[in-house]
């Protein structure tokens, strides 16, 4: 049965075995690869005076395990080694005539062209040969790619928050993380696609935020992740896989701007991780990392929070080990029965990390819950004599203090209690209001219970790699990683709370969620000769992600069936429907502040699980000056999920508020105080009234889709010249639309109100959506390094398109249409709830909001008619994908050893780019503001986006030499778009994904959201020249040296422009009619903004007529927050034991000087705090901590 696949989240998609994958990869039936990891050695072989030398044979040895590749130089001396792993090379050229030169040292990154000229000596000397220490060059004088590499010495050494490796990727000119907030809090993703600051795609590495980088103005979704050449990427979130640890990567490159052919699938970069491997000698290292609460400083929130916060925790431990592979005959004597010496080596890692860490809620720590006469339905604590306001009741207008609570006749409550006015109270409501705990907090209505949540974190990963050499001409490799994640965030409300026993399920991401990957990765390089090289790949990567919020399926030990025991009806009726209903109560604004009891609830379990196979093949041949590369990519992804809270809450949804001046959705606008509305959103809620919105939700069953990603591409990297390297290629593209096993998907047709079934004769068949083709991608670039004859100075330039994927969230999304999966969201209107024929005109707790059927309507390629109210998601069935035209011009100068400047132009448009937009929203109720007017909610998915970036970027950089490494840049750019793309709210306005006018996307081109102006990092790492052997106190004892010696100081400073906003009233932009500037006054009370000088849009509607009325005179993102600064720092000390046996004592503090980083302010023109910006991103940490490495 369909259903039997999916009875837990852990088993969504069966995993394949092993042995399937091994028969996969070996079998490679398909062509294809991610983009290799692996580096050449390019150079020119010349004589004393200059001539190039013919027939000399290069080869290059692996110094750690002794494999070597081999080449002969042509007619013009120049040679190629392609298909090099990784590491340091020993170089020797050998030619009749010539005495033997030898160049040590020369190290080969990952996705690297590495240049090696070689002149040689004539005759014989004393060794027979002449030896040279290699300083490659810094100017990279062989590739037009803009890209930078951060060593393994870089990952392991400098100071990095929760170790998460990615972060460093910023120190690539062009490469921002998102603002807090931005994508989720960088990479915080809520299930459903809202972004939170605390919620989580990411239980992974959430606290660093995640992988989500920002490469040239496009957006986080357009990156490209590999690992060992493998496909590394998963594919709910389009984020990283597999996550592995500082001490087991060797080095990772990002590229930025027209990467070669090979690597495609990005708009943004392609960041290559290369781990470590085993060699002849046994190495490895042991560490521990910890974070206390007295070894940082408290937040804002934390100072204004009374509640002693309880202690922060957090050990991050850890080790890694490699080397030969070596099986002694234990007992037996004699020879061992394998030993792996120069074949065959392994490398294993382990990671652990335990949080503890207090979770601020609400005010500063503080909630609200009635408090004992609200919970009875006695209001008399809202009321504030000696004020007076104005009523619009059925009566017509009445004066009464603010805070009055009426009865259905329009006349005010005798003494502001709702029992004096002779109504029935729900028995639903009543028990709800009766279970929230009592004050703890004496002397407030609101904000009166303290909490002091907490949430624990727990991560264990491993990983493990063999590589062994077959023979001169063949050499494997396998590995596999493993990371499980656990997070469980506190109740606000304790079990034992509830004065009814009926303890109820609050506090935001509260519950437990999981983030789980593993992943396979195999590899085959044969050398048929020194001329042609093929390279084989194979991965599977598996990732599981669940949130669990409290009470679903009974996390945190809270009762699954807690809406059933408190009254509610026809909530706890499937067995996902568990936990409680969403119920927000709101109050008028009032004393300055919105005031609203806590929420309790969810929107219902999420949990996705992602099969990522990629399989991939690569021909690399060497003919004279030009080295071709031939090859493609598959990828075939397999997902599957069950979000609760997508097409309205699983369980249902009630929100409850007033049209005298708050509600949390929906429109009160005409509803006269009176039968439909008391002035109180309590005491609507006690009374039975609608609530201001309502919704519910049914996924139907888990949806299983399949997607393919194929690719051909060629390269040719022809050295046209010494001074001249040409990079031509042509890639191909072909990204399939998911298919759904069973046909369980359906596309709705605004034009005619339909739905239509995938299958094989539906418009799109079984995807129903169309696979664009003819998606060709050229690249052309040179490096020319002709100014000087050393090569110190390079001239290098491109010109790339690339298509991308961009699908976080929407895998799936087809299957929440009926009949698979069906929902509907109501708003209230003056008679009852509008839009939704599903449900009874009046209705409360007590009635319960019908659970949204689903059935097998129509048969798989058929069409029928769309059910009234639903909510529904529509794809253009004509799509195209996403397409970036990349290109740059860069100078490089190598003008010191070891020196590199380098300053250049980098461009990018982006164009076919995704838009989530709601066309079906009414903006306000005014008349003409949607395209489809017969449904409350049709989410629009369109790729029709476009961006534009145009940077200045520049880099110095020292190369790591006499203890001292850097790499400082700046960066002044613009990044513009008119959509932010997915993981917004999915409505139309400034604060949202879509279009503030679906007829007009012109009008909300302007900066984007993550627009970084300026950006400025640096980086060093630097071993003080203070110790014996350094420069000071070089003669020192023994003694003497373990104390003034091995001292270690490294940095990571980031200085950069604040986020650009949006100011808006009524969820719409405004008109700006003054001066946005602060007054003196205004800035004492922290204000940025001066509130006078904007008021609500005149005629805030959509209009039919292109040349209408728009929303507000003030453009998208016109304004911009304060600047960043963060400044990372560690000291280490080095104990030298033996030579190779060393124990490094580290002090680290994040933020060291504790800079108040906020994001921004308010926006909300009709809050009491607009202007003012209560954030604050990464206070200072310190963290000691101990490595051992050997």
């Amino acid at each position: 049965m369909r259903g039997s696949l999916m009875n837990t989240p852990r088993r969504t998609i069966r995993f394949s075995s092993w042995a399937a994958a091994l028969f996969c990869v070996a079998a490679f039936a398909f062509p294809a690869t991610a983009q290799s990891n692996k580096g050449t050695i390019v150079g020119t072989v010349t004589d004393p005076n200059g001539a190039v030398v013919k027939g000399a044979k290069v080869t290059a040895t692996n110094v750690a395990t002794n494999k070597t590749g081999e080449a002969t130089t042509g007619d013009s001396g120049t040679y190629t080694i392609p298909e090099l792993d990784p590491g340091l090379y020993r170089v020797t050229v050998d030619a009749q005539g010539f005495s033997q030169a030898a160049v040590e040292q020369v190290k080969i990154d990952t996705s690297s062209r590495q240049a090696v000229d070689v002149v040689l000596t004539a005759g014989n000397v004393s060794g027979g040969t002449v030896t040279v220490t290699a300083e490659a060059p810094l100017a990279d004088s062989e590739s037009s790619v803009r890209g930078d590499l951060i060593t393994g010495k870089e990952v392991t050494d400098l100071p990095i928050p929760q170790r998460n490796f990615t972060l460093l990727a910023t120190l690539s000119p062009g490469v921002t993380r998102p603002f807090v907030g931005v994508i989720g809090g960088g990479g915080n993703f809520e299930a459903g696609g809202n972004p939170v600051g605390t919620s989580t795609e990411s239980t992974r590495f959430r606290e660093s935020g995640g992988s989500v980088l920002v490469v040239n103005g496009a957006r986080p979704t357009n990156n490209n992740f590999t690992l060992d050449g493998v496909d590394n990427n998963e594919g709910q979130f389009g984020q990283i896989g597999i996550y592995p640890p500082p001490d087991a990567i060797a080095e990772f490159k990002i590229q930025t701007s027209v990467a070669p052919a090979e690597g495609g699938r990005a708009g943004g970069g392609i960041i290559s991780t290369t781990t470590r491997s085993g060699g002849n000698k046994f190495h490895g290292s042991l560490y521990e990392f910890y974070q206390g609460r007295t070894l940082s400083a408290l937040s804002r929130t934390d100072k204004r929070n009374v509640n002693a916060l309880t202690n922060r925790n957090t050990h991050q431990f850890g080790g890694t080990v490699g080397g030969p592979v070596y099986l002694p005959r234990f007992g037996e004597g004699g020879r061992s029965i394998w030993n792996g010496k120069n074949r065959t080596f392994f490398f294993f890692y382990y990671e652990g990390q335990r949080n503890s860490t207090p979770s601020t809620t609400g005010d500063f720590g503080f909630v609200s819950v009635p408090t004992d006469r609200m919970r009875v339905g006695d209001f008399s604590e809202l009321l504030q004599p000696g004020t007076s306001t104005t009523f619009n009741t059925i009566r017509g207008p009445v004066v009464a203090p603010v805070g009055t609570v009426f009865c259905a006749n329009g006349f005010p409550a005798a003494g502001n209690d709702i029992r004096n006015c002779g109504q029935a109270l729900s028995p639903a409501a009543l028990n709800v209001l009766q279970a929230y705990p009592h004050p703890n907090v004496t002397g407030r209505i609101f904000d009166n219970f303290a909490t002091n949540r907490k949430e624990h974190y727990d991560r264990n990963g491993w990983g493990a790699r063999l590589d062994h050499n077959i023979s001169q001409k063949d050499s494997i490799f396998g590995a596999f990683s493993h990371d499980t994640s656990g997070r469980a965030r506190d109740n606000n409300f304790p079990i034992g709370s509830s004065p009814t026993g009926n303890d109820l399920p609050s506090g935001f991401g509260a519950g437990n969620e999981f983030g789980n990957s593993r992943g396979v990765r195999l590899g085959e390089t044969h050398t048929f000769s020194p001329t042609v090289i093929n390279d084989a790949r194979f991965g599977l990567t598996r990732v599981e992600i669940g949130i669990f919020n409290t009470g679903v399926g009974g996390a945190l030990g809270f009762s699954p069936t807690i809406s059933s025991q408190l009254g509610i009806n026809g909530a706890n009726i499937c067995g996902q429907c568990t936990g409680s209903v969403l119920l927000g109560i709101e109050e008028p604004f009032q004393r300055g502040r919105q005031n609203q009891l806590e929420f309790i609830g969810d929107g219902g379990p999420f949990y996705f699980t992602s099969n990522n196979w990629s399989f991939g093949d690569a021909l690399t041949y060497v003919h004279g000056v030009h080295t071709f590369k031939f090859g493609g990519d598959l990828r075939l992804r397999q997902n599957s999920n069950l979000d609760g809270g997508r097409a309205g809450a699983i369980k249902g949804q009630y929100q409850y508020g007033t049209g005298v001046g708050g509600f949390l959705a929906g429109n009160y606008s005409g509803i006269p105080v009176g039968p439909q509305d008391s002035g109180s959103g309590a005491a609507n809620f006690l009374l039975g009234y609608d609530p201001a919105f309502v919704s519910r939700g049914n996924p139907g069953t888990p949806p299983f889709l399949s997607n393919k990603e194929i690719a051909f591409f060629g390269q040719d990297d022809w050295k046209k010249s010494p001074t001249l390297t040409l990079n031509l290629g042509l890639r191909w593209d072909l990204f399939t639309q998911p298919t759904e096993r069973f046909d369980a998907q359906s596309n709705y047709n605004p034009a005619n109100d339909t739905l239509t079934r995938a299958g094989k004769s539906a418009p799109g068949g079984r995807s129903l959506v169309s696979a664009p083709k003819h998606n060709f991608g050229p690249s052309i670039g040179f490096a020319w390094s002709g100014f000087k004859s050393d090569k110190t100075v390079v001239l290098r330039g491109g010109y790339a398109i690339k298509y991308a994927v961009d699908t976080p969230g929407i895998p799936g999304i087809l299957s929440a249409n009926p009949p698979s999966g069906a929902g509907y969201g109501c708003s209230l209107t003056q008679y009852g709830t509008s839009a939704c024929p599903q449900l009874p005109r009046i209705f409360s707790l007590d009635t319960g909001i019908p659970f949204p059927a689903v059935s097998n309507v129509a048969a798989p390629g058929q069409s029928f008619p769309a059910p009234a109210g639903a909510n529904l998601v529509f794809v253009d069935p004509n799509t195209h994908n996403e397409l970036f035209h990349q290109y740059n011009l860069t100078a490089q100068w190598e003008f010191h050893p070891n020196w590199l400047a380098e300053v250049g132009y980098v461009g990018s448009r982006g164009r076919n780019l995704l838009v989530v937009q709601n066309i079906g929203n009414n903006s306000g109720g005014f008349p003409g503001s949607r395209l489809v007017t017969n449904h409350t909610t049709v989410q629009d998915i369109q790729y029709i986006g476009k961006s534009w970036y145009d940077g200045l970027q520049s880099k110095l950089e020292r190369r790591f030499s006499q203890g001292l490494s850097l790499i400082s840049t700046y960066v002044w750019s613009h990044a513009i778009d008119n959509s932010p793309g997915n993981f917004c709210t999915g409505g139309t306005g400034p604060s949202t994904c879509g279009f503030s006018n679906p007829l007009r996307p012109g009008l909300d081109k302007g900066n984007a959201d993550f627009d970084v102006r300026h950006h400025f990092s640096f980086a060093s790492v630097w071993d003080l020249p203070i110790g014996k052997g350094k420069r000071y106190a070089g003669d020192a004892s023994r003694g003497l040296d373990l104390l003034v010696g091995g001292w270690q100081v490294n940095s990571d400073i980031t200085i950069q422009s604040g986020p650009p906003y949006s100011v808006f009233a009524n969820g719409e932009r405004v008109d700006l009619i003054g001066d946005p500037t602060p007054t003196a006054a205004q800035q004492a009370r922290l204000l940025e903004l001066n509130p006078a000088a904007f008021r609500a849009a005149v005629t805030p509607v959509f209009s039919n007529d292109p040349g209408g009325p728009k929303f507000g005179s003030l453009g998208r993102n016109v304004f911009r927050g304060k600047r960043q600064t963060f400044v990372n720092a560690s000291l280490f000390k080095n104990l030298h034991i033996t030579e190779t046996f060393n124990i490094q004592l580290r002090a680290q503090a994040y933020n060291l000087f504790n800079h108040v980083n906020g994001f921004r302010p308010n926006t909300d023109l009709n809050s009491g705090n607009f202007g003012i910006d209560t954030s604050e991103q990464r206070r200072r940490q310190i963290e000691f901590g101990m490595r051992i490495v050997f």
